[in-house]
């Protein structure tokens, strides 16, 4: 390796870590050189597949390792403080896969440590960010073209789509609160509060009425904690009158493709946050010659891979190109709204943010 490659290592090699080897060593500039799992024979057949010199089961091996510039860290939430904090400390740059925390408060303490020992701390949320959708979405905010911003509405519902139950069915973790922090909200709202922030990111969040569920079809797993909510959402209140409809669910007697759609005194956009370049979704609403229309826009129809666009992005910000498109800051945000909407739904009742 040149001086120029990053040397990555990576701390989980489950099904997104071994997402993310591939990644980054398909990114120039960027080579995984060590790995650490719990299990030693998924680690001695990645490391022969991928010709990773260095492996071990304790993960504090790994962040010795005097050459390693930056870890990913891909473990459940519950786990993520403690490594994230010990790979700071030891001066490796860190992304992290999302949520990143499972409370506001544990973000915070990883961005004072972050500060502390300088050192970027960035997270997976960003991966929609990327999305030609999305992109095209915020350049037409930035023009002024959709106008001042009334209201937006994100909607995404799935009929059966739960961890460890329809998806990743080897996981054990992803249904228990006191591992995962949370249900659908941490796992799939924090890609759209991450879309919300980077479409207006100055908006201000201050009142929160959310509401969640748990209980469709009651499945059965043995030995399975299941105490997460399936279904969330809230009205977000913002300071200059902003108010956002926000729903996601990973199961629900009801379908909708994901959209989000915002509304404008001037113009509005739907559009599909999660499209895929064979599938694009994006449509203007506006008036012409005093008659109302609907456009939808040449979009950028060049694969895009919103897995790899995290890693070009981290790799970019460790070599000081510019800040990570989601940093621990921001997560301590979002954390803060998910937070609020536990609280009103438990209260039954607003709550500030």
């Amino acid at each position: 390796m040149t001086k120029h490659t990053l040397s990555i290592g990576i701390i989980g090699t489950g099904m997104i870590g071994t997402k993310h080897i591939r990644d980054f060593n398909s990114v120039p500039g960027s080579k995984v050189t060590a790995i650490a799992d719990l299990d030693p024979e998924r680690l001695e057949n990645l490391a022969e597949e991928y010709a990773i010199p260095e492996t071990a089961t304790d993960y504090r091996e790994v962040l010795r390792l005097p050459d390693l510039d930056a870890v990913v860290v891909c473990v459940p939430p519950h786990l993520q403080e403690q490594i994230c904090t010990d790979a700071l400390k030891a001066g490796k740059h860190v992304l992290c896969e999302k949520p990143m925390a499972m409370t506001a408060r544990s973000a915070q303490r990883m961005v004072k440590i972050a500060k502390k020992y300088k050192k970027i701390l960035a997270c997976c949320a960003s991966r929609f960010l990327f999305s030609p959708t999305v992109i095209r979405a915020k350049e037409m905010i930035e023009r002024g073209e959709l106008g001042a911003i009334y209201h937006i509405s994100m909607v995404g519902i799935s009929r059966r789509y739960r961890p460890c139950l329809e998806y990743h069915t080897n996981c054990d973790w992803g249904l228990d609160k006191a591992k995962a922090g949370g249900g659908v909200l941490m796992d799939w709202g924090i890609y759209d509060l991450g879309i919300l922030y980077g479409l207006l990111p100055s908006l201000a969040v201050h009142t929160v009425e959310g509401f969640c569920f748990q209980g469709i079809d009651h499945p059965a797993r043995e030995g399975l904690v299941f105490n997460v909510e399936e279904h969330g959402g809230a009205a977000l209140r913002c300071a200059d009158g902003l108010v956002v409809f926000w729903e996601r669910a990973w199961a629900a007697h009801m379908t909708s493709r994901p959209r989000v759609r915002i509304y404008g005194s001037k113009a509005g956009l739907s559009f599909d946050p999660l499209a895929l370049t064979k599938d694009i979704f994006f449509e203007l609403y506006e008036d012409r010659s005093g008659k109302p229309v609907t456009v939808a826009p040449d979009m950028n129809q060049e694969k895009w891979d919103i897995h790899k666009s995290v890693a070009f992005d981290f790799v970019e910000a460790v070599k000081g190109l510019h800040p990570p498109k989601i940093g621990g800051e921001a997560m301590i945000k979002y954390l803060q709204i998910i937070e609020a909407v536990y609280r009103s739904s438990a209260k039954k009742k607003g709550v500030r943010v």
